[in-house]
């Protein structure tokens, strides 16, 4: 059986976090000296989150990435300001399900191209939307893509991406 030399390059840590899109806590307030009452305007949209999907490799490499708006329908608007190739979806929780992730680990398979002679290697949490999809298990064997599932309720601790890249 020949053993395969993983190239530390084609590691890829895979996470996802949610990102504020309307800040509503303030800094600083200004007000007339002496005047007890401020007014303040708020968005209706206080506190809305964004769902983004992130692949890194250890040399630095990005994989372009995966937003989760929580809405039924897209605007194109809202993906002004986006890194190159980053994709969307919209789903009404703003999280990831089954369906997204499946589409999620097609586009890492078109930006990452694993072949028999240089495969990948993911590493992502051990979500249920990650590892009870058979479609992507089935895509990653013929694929030549490896994925290693982090234990549920563990990865704050061994995730890599969680405790530097996306840390406090």
């Amino acid at each position: 059986m020949d053993t395969i030399q993983h190239n530390p390059a084609r590691l890829y840590n895979s996470d996802e976090t949610g990102v504020t899109i309307v800040h509503h806590k303030y800094t600083k307030i200004l007000g007339l000296k002496g005047k007890r009452q401020i007014s303040s305007l708020q968005s209706t949209e206080r506190g809305s989150l964004v769902t983004v999907v992130t692949s890194m490799s250890p040399n630095g490499h990005f994989i372009p990435l995966l937003l989760v708006f929580r809405r039924k329908n897209m605007k194109q608007e809202l993906m002004n300001g986006t890194s190159p190739g980053s994709v969307h979806v919209c789903h009404p929780s703003g999280l990831i399900q089954s369906e997204t992730f499946s589409q999620w680990f097609l586009h890492v398979l078109k930006h990452t191209k694993p072949t028999k002679e240089d495969p990948v290697i993911l590493v992502l949490d051990g979500h249920y939307s990650h590892t009870r999809k058979l479609e992507v298990i089935a895509l990653a064997r013929e694929n030549h893509a490896d994925i290693i599932a982090l234990p549920p309720h563990s990865s704050h601790k061994m995730q890599p991406l969680d405790k530097a890249f996306m840390g406090p």
